[in-house]
């Protein structure tokens, strides 16, 4: 039983815009206090001293994990503690520096109209050609920010196309011109099958419309300078970034130029000084002040109890792509198989994370969670000042989050007499989730910055204290490999498959289906 029921607020923690309360999961006071003395506390503690100071985090890969450095860079002031990160003798905050500033200068040209098309007018698009997180991490944050009361429309408009599905491209190009396109190729190791893939078909978009256009559109952010050189972009519009930055943990950086040239840098710089507070909040916390750390432990606790899945709902319709986001985020850091050592893991290390906005979901799968067995835990956001004058809708919204946090932990008609009257019992909602509620004062760039950075930190938590690594995803190797094969077997091509079934498939469903 949570004894800080009794006492409403003792799980309550806040940092600067961001405040947590986790009055309503299902463990006591005493095993917040007790974790400092746990064995998982001992692994985070190192792996955060470590982060921090440049050194090995990525056993499988051999390399530190530098994401946080694309934030610090520009706001070294909020660490209030001495970090670093050299790589093979190379200094990668300053090189973030570097690049950040060559990234504002470029971003202030375009939006000024002093970056010109061959014909001399001005760019007024982008098209982001990226996949997973070079693409979830950008999108995510246009979706927010062009939702937001900013002061000033957009610069330019911006598209993406991130599928190798063509249809997803048919539709990006549908609304851009090629004489007035920029084309951000965000790729980390820029091999990407299905961004590659994707790039010709600009190319060859770009070249239709004569053949000074494709040189003065093409812009890259990547770990692999030269490859995108040999690709054809120019050397001064090749925005690098550390190779210890994950893909997932990369939106803080190049990948995402194309959302700076379109809302402009101090709108991105005020989303990195909100990310900064929270790394300085984490380095400088104890555990049981910490909020990811504790956000973390809920996490734990609850999928040691048996909730494997965690349903997270925002109450607020700007965070719309907030789910499938985190999803990748959550889910390839944390859907690990073997532990550091090697040694193969009993159970999952992550909790499914699934969810929509409210109070949509409401009205689709809160059911389930309300009168089924599944267990699942629950979280849910909500920004306390709208950004509109409609008081009584913001008020209504509020009401639904918190009555559902309510609802999801009380329940109704279920104590043991009123769960088996059968008269009734159909109205019975057990009750007794977990659920915890997460509140923004506001929804701005700098809130996000925190929330987003909130969530790297308790990832990468919950997997210090599962002694897992966070960084590597040896599964998505495992089907890129399987689909370079079958390039050769899928008709056009002619190969056979090796597997009896894939065979079967693309005989039946492809050869024989063929026009």
């Amino acid at each position: 039983m949570n004894t800080s029921a009794l006492n409403p607020g003792y799980l309550s923690r806040s940092v600067g815009p961001v405040h947590i309360n986790l009055d309503r999961q299902l463990y006591s006071a005493s095993h917040v206090l007790n974790f400092e003395k746990t064995q998982a506390h001992q692994h985070l503690s190192t792996f955060l001293r470590r982060m921090f100071s440049g050194e090995v985090v990525n056993g499988t890969e051999k390399r530190p994990a530098g994401h946080w450095a694309l934030r610090a860079a520009s706001n070294m002031q909020a660490y209030h503690s001495p970090v670093s990160l050299v790589v093979n003798g190379r200094d990668e905050l300053a090189l973030t520096r570097q690049v950040q500033q060559q990234m504002e200068t470029f971003v202030d040209q375009v939006r000024s109209g002093r970056y010109t098309t061959p014909d001399g007018e001005r760019y007024d698009s982008v098209l982001h050609l990226g996949i997973g997180g070079s693409d979830l991490g950008p999108r995510l944050l246009n979706d927010v920010f062009s939702k937001l009361d900013l002061g000033a429309a957009p610069a330019l408009k911006i598209r993406f196309a991130a599928n190798v599905d063509f249809h997803e491209m048919k539709a990006a190009l549908a609304a851009l011109n090629p004489k007035t396109t920029l084309v951000v190729i965000a790729s980390k190791s820029f091999s990407t099958r299905e961004t590659l893939h994707n790039a010709q078909h600009i190319f060859k978009w770009l070249d239709a419309a004569g053949p000074a256009y494709r040189p003065k559109a093409l812009v890259a952010a990547t770990c692999k300078p030269n490859k995108a050189i040999e690709l054809g972009v120019a050397a001064d519009r090749v925005f690098e970034f550390s190779e210890t930055v994950g893909g997932r943990y990369s939106l803080w950086g190049p990948v995402s130029i194309g959302v700076r040239m379109v809302h402009g840098n101090p709108v991105f710089n005020e989303l990195l000084e909100g990310a900064a507070l929270m790394d300085g909040h984490v380095l400088q916390s104890k555990a049981s002040q910490c909020i990811p750390t504790l956000l973390a432990l809920s996490d734990l606790y609850n999928l040691e109890h048996g909730a494997a899945s965690l349903m997270l709902s925002p109450y607020d319709s700007r965070l719309g792509q907030l789910v499938p986001y985190l999803q990748q985020l959550w889910m390839e850091s944390l859907g690990k198989g073997v532990n550091n050592q090697g040694q193969l893991l009993d159970k999952p290390a992550c909790p499914i994370l699934w969810g929509d906005v409210g109070t949509n979901g409401q009205h689709a799968f809160f059911q389930m969670l309300h009168q089924s067995k599944i267990a699942s835990s629950v979280e849910l956001i909500a920004v306390v000042q709208p950004d509109h004058d409609e008081v009584q809708s913001h008020q209504v919204l509020l009401s639904h989050a918190l009555a559902q946090s309510e609802a999801f932990s009380v329940g109704r008609l279920n104590s043991p007499e009123e769960l088996n009257n059968t008269a009734t019992n159909f109205k019975s909602c057990p009750g007794h989730r977990p659920v915890q509620m997460v509140f923004l004062d506001s929804l701005t760039p700098y809130s996000l910055g925190a929330l987003l950075c909130m969530w790297e930190h308790r990832t990468a938590a919950l997997a210090a204290m599962q002694n897992i690594n966070p960084f590597d995803q040896w599964g998505v190797e495992l089907g890129k490999g399987i689909a370079e094969q079958l390039e050769h077997s899928v008709p056009p091509g002619h190969a056979p498959a090796e597997n009896p079934v894939t065979a079967h498939l693309i005989n039946h469903f492809l050869k024989n289906s063929a026009p």
